[in-house]
């Protein structure tokens, strides 16, 4: 899968938003806003690409801590990452969760 695709996918099914001041070969999702801020993130997936554009590995932000990561490896099938989205955002705590609006301000990428 390319990163478009998941692109597609995630921000187009899931309504997950992207920090578009991110670089390098990888993208991180929110639920709803961009926030990054430890006590407040709404980080849900971070997607690494290799170099010619191909998806390698989908992180599970919440899922994830700091001595250990949750890693989805391909192949990426659409329903089981609709459902692994839905289950990271379960996660976030209430206030990341259910606070905020869909507005995303200026750091988000809106297609």
């Amino acid at each position: 899968m390319t990163l478009d695709e998941m692109h597609t996918l995630l921000h187009g099914e899931c309504g997950l938003v992207y920090d578009r001041c991110e670089r390098g070969c990888g993208r991180t999702y929110f639920w709803r806003e961009v926030r990054w801020a430890p006590q407040q993130t709404t980080r849900v997936l971070h997607v690494q690409c290799d170099a010619g554009g191909r998806v390698i590995h989908v992180r599970r932000c919440v899922s994830s801590d700091n001595n250990n990561s949750v890693f989805i490896r391909p192949p990426f099938r659409r329903e089981l990452l609709r459902a692994l989205v839905a289950e990271e955002i379960a996660l976030l705590p209430p206030a990341c969760r259910d606070g905020g609006s869909r507005e995303t301000g200026p750091a988000a990428q809106r297609s």
